[in-house]
């Protein structure tokens, strides 16, 4: 792996965001990659997966 790949890999991953559910209306912080690549996220107050959208 080269140094850039590593340093965008290191930078991407460390960046959160609020995201509320639909289910519940929760805010959470989940991370940003998850909103990115459109994978399931878990509302920490009804427990339930979600997609969030942008």
């Amino acid at each position: 792996m080269s140094f850039l790949n590593y340093a965008m890999k290191l930078i991407g991953g460390a960046s959160t965001t609020s995201v509320t559910c639909p289910n519940c209306g929760l805010k959470s912080i989940q991370p940003a990659s998850k909103i990115r690549l459109k994978q399931a996220m878990l509302c920490p107050g009804c427990k339930s997966l979600f997609v969030a959208s942008r």
